[in-house]
């Protein structure tokens, strides 16, 4: 798999354990496919079943710690990118590498009765499935536990008793990082035949306090002085971090007009010295100054510049990796950040790929481009979700990249709304003014309000209500549009690479290029500049071959409606593959047209994409949207608007569609 790599990333700080407010359940994230995204929120906060699932009993006092990494894979979603159960395969065979294994040999997986299971086995079994779970458990003594076998085998029993049912599952032992750790394989199927869905809570919170109770029954609590010498560790590991850290906080609490004196620092010995060599660390890096022997000032907006310093430093890893990638010999003396130009500054060339800024594969991306101007440019976008229309894409793709001014998010704007009274926000009122609104809803526009508290732009009475200040929507704006959070706009101009639309039979950007006397004016004399030049001769060939033009004094002369007689020719060219591909009948549907079916993917042409959606032997091409991903291989329901197609899916449009079946068959009461 694509993030193995990082799977094994487990030297994080255990740290101090957060206590967090008691809350709702967390909405489920947003698949690219598979089932209703309401309709499984709703499964996940409903008040009865699997929903009620929390410990018996109260956790034990200095329990040992565990690390617990979990994550769903939707098949539906993997098959959606290209992928397929070789997937899962390659996931397994990962899982069973050489060198892992305690002695430095070849892992082999158990599952709960023999310790040499058969992975390709249980990959078999997994095909037909809807998902299954990936799971990471890690001890912090791992390599203190008698059998990391018998530990894994102890838990999935507590787990199977919690939910009620028996699990199909392998794992393997790990030991080839710094702390022994345990590779968990789950079916995604109860023992009765249906989905296995595990409520967010559970697996956030109590596998994990499962996995402590095990481990703290073999190696007793955690000591007071195991727990002084890990603050000293944290303390000495935070002072060097190239981010905001405790260290930071307990600096600026003792600041005076952004002076500290060491004498005002806090005694104690695990914190005293730490402190000391943050200061040192700052000054390193041009955030502090020391202006005598006991005295430092502290750089204005401290938080704010260790995080663009660790997204610079991020940033810049995650461009190298890029250029790493591309074997086309770009020189990092090329190399631009697109925030760092004009705010109106556009790019426009070739894709060159995408590469996560962090280890969290759907946070932020940074998208590579080999620019028409000759530099490879680099762009921020906060969000994989946000380059929906790239997915699938293969590198070479013309694009255009252009900074976006920050704007309000959707639950900042409800907030005014409900506040506009008032300048006052609380779940009351909110519940009062839209009776419609569900709870889980309320709390998402809380939990902004909470970390906008932590920012200083609200305050927050003890009686649970959030006062706004009058320019809400500007100091919101601000807070969006820093450095470390501004994000890129992506726009796919052609999907195919500069050397298939030389003989492509539609419209393609070269065209659009060869007669913008603006664009022309951009191409540089190297790299994508130089390649972009050269292809027009060649696409003149095929323009010519197909009669859409000639050659008049070295200058090509296109026929009146060039471009239509090419958008003509690709329509015929894919509706034509789509027939022969499906045996069924396909055609585009046009303004006003009713489309139901089931979405099966979506199909690209030169400057437009299309759902396909598929009803008995007829296909019909509606507009693609990026929220049209989440209902692949769905019933949908809509009307085209123009270039857009208003639809709805799930399971009321299903009951709808059944009930008007039994209605025609004179089956309904």
């Amino acid at each position: 798999m694509a993030n193995d790599h990082f799977e094994d990333k487990l030297e994080g700080d255990f740290g101090r354990r957060r206590v967090l407010p008691p809350r709702g359940p967390l909405l489920p994230g947003i698949s690219v496919a598979g089932g209703s995204k309401r309709a499984r929120t709703a499964w996940f906060s409903r008040p009865r079943g699997a929903g009620t699932l929390r410990l018996k009993t109260p956790r034990v006092a200095f329990s040992q710690r565990v690390i617990v990494k979990a994550r769903v894979v939707v098949h539906a979603a993997v098959a959606a990118k290209g992928g397929s159960a070789g997937a899962l395969m390659r996931h397994a065979l990962y899982v069973e590498r050489d060198g892992a294994d305690r002695d430095g040999g070849a892992v082999k997986v158990f599952d709960r009765e023999v310790d040499e299971a058969q992975g390709a086995a249980f990959v078999e079994r997994c095909v037909d499935d809807r998902h299954h779970f990936r799971i990471i458990v890690s001890p912090e003594y791992g390599g203190d536990l008698q059998c990391l076998k018998t530990y894994t085998r102890d838990l999935m029993d507590r787990v199977e008793t919690d939910l009620k049912t028996q699990i199909d599952w392998i794992a393997a032992e790990h030991h080839d990082t710094g702390r022994p750790h345990v590779h968990l394989l789950m079916r995604g199927v109860r023992d009765d035949g249906r989905d296995l869905v595990i409520p967010r809570d559970y697996i956030s919170h109590t596998f994990r306090h499962r996995a402590e109770e095990i481990a703290t029954r073999e190696l007793g609590p955690r000591l007071e002085t195991t727990l002084s010498h890990e603050l000293d560790r944290r303390s000495e590991r935070a002072a060097t971090l190239e981010r905001p850290t405790h260290l930071d906080g307990i600096l600026q609490d003792h600041a005076r007009a952004h002076v500290v004196r060491i004498g005002d620092l806090p005694a104690a010995p695990h914190l005293r010295g730490p402190l000391v060599q943050r200061l040192n660390r700052l000054a390193d890096w041009g955030l502090a100054n020391r202006e005598s022997a006991d005295r430092w000032r502290l750089a204005l907006g401290l938080e704010d510049r260790l995080l663009r310093l660790r997204d610079t430093r991020e940033r810049a890893h995650a461009a190298l990796r890029l250029l790493a990638r591309e074997d086309r010999g770009l020189e990092p003396a090329r190399m631009r950040a697109l925030e760092d130009a004009h705010s109106s500054h556009r790019v426009v060339g070739r894709l060159v790929g995408l590469q996560p800024i962090r280890d969290d594969g759907r946070g932020p991306q940074l998208i590579g481009v080999e620019g028409v101007d000759g530099r490879f440019w680099t762009a921020r976008v906060a969000q994989l979700e946000d380059l929906r229309e790239l997915n699938g894409l293969t590198p070479g793709a013309i694009v255009a990249v252009h900074c976006r001014a920050p704007a309000l998010k959707r639950s900042d704007r409800t907030i005014l709304e409900v506040a506009h009274e008032t300048s006052t926000y609380s779940a009351a009122l909110h519940r009062t003014l839209v009776p419609s609104d569900r709870s889980i809803y309320i709390q998402m526009h809380e939990r902004r309000l909470e970390a906008l508290s932590r920012k200083g732009v609200v305050r927050r009475t003890a009686d649970g209500v959030f006062h706004l200040p009058q320019d809400y929507a500007d100091q919101v704006l601000a807070l969006e549009g820093k450095d470390s959070r501004l994000s890129a706009a992506v726009e796919l101009l052609d999907p195919h690479p500069l050397a298939a639309q030389i003989d492509y039979r539609g419209p393609t950007w070269l065209d659009q290029l060869a007669f913008d006397a603006a664009g022309k004016n951009q191409l540089g004399a190297v790299a994508f500049g130089k390649e972009s030049a050269d292809a027009w001769p060649r696409r003149v060939d095929t323009l010519e071959a197909l009669g859409l033009g000639q050659r008049i004094d070295g200058a090509f002369s296109p026929t009146p409606g060039f471009k239509r007689a090419l958008r003509d020719m690709e329509r015929t060219d894919f509706l034509t593959r789509i027939e022969r591909e499906t045996g069924a009948i396909a055609y585009i549907a046009r303004h006003g047209d009713l489309v139901e079916g089931v979405f099966e993917r979506r199909i690209r042409v030169a400057e437009r994409t299309y759902a396909l959606i598929a009803q008995e032997g007829v296909i019909a091409l509606a507009p693609w949207r990026p929220a049209m991903d989440r209902a692949l291989n769905q019933l949908v329901s809509g009307r085209v608007n123009g270039r857009n197609f208003d639809f709805r899916y799930g399971r009321k449009l299903e009951r709808s569609a059944a009930k008007s079946l039994m209605r025609g068959l004179g089956l309904e009461p």
